[in-house]
C-alpha cells in the first residue's frame, strides 16, 4: 500500500470490534465499512505476487538471453 499502513478490524475477547484504518504520518483513516474487503483483496494481491514472482524470474532470463 504504498506510504500507508493497514490495520485490518479488531475484537477483543467479547467480541467488541473495532474498525480497521489506514494510517500515515500520524493521520489515520477509519475504515468502518470496508476494512474486510480490503484485507481481502490487499491478501489476493500478495498471493498473485508471490505465484508471479517466479515466473517473472524466468522470463526476465528468457528475455536477457
Amino acid at each position: 500500500m504504498g506510504t500507508w499502513f493497514f490495520v485490518p478490524d479488531r475484537s477483543n475477547a467479547i467480541g467488541d470490534v473495532r474498525p480497521g484504518y489506514l494510517s500515515r504520518n500520524g493521520e489515520r483513516v477509519v475504515l468502518t465499512y470496508c476494512s474486510e474487503t480490503l484485507a481481502l483483496l490487499l491478501g489476493r494481491i500478495r498471493q498473485l505476487e508471490e505465484e508471479f514472482a517466479p515466473r517473472w524470474g524466468g522470463l526476465a532470463a528468457q528475455a536477457e538471453a
